[in-house]
């Protein structure tokens, strides 16, 4: 399968925002404020 350029820039694109989106993903839920607050709706 050969990909046009464009569509090898968008398939790029795409691949690297999801990457960002996972990371921040990751880094938001291991943050201490959102584990706290996890915790915080079960004991409520």
């Amino acid at each position: 399968m050969t990909l046009s350029p464009a569509n090898l820039v968008l398939s790029i694109v795409l691949a690297v925002l999801v990457a960002l989106l996972t990371v921040a993903a990751f880094r938001g839920y291991l943050s201490p404020d959102f584990l706290l607050g996890f915790a915080n709706t079960f004991s409520c």
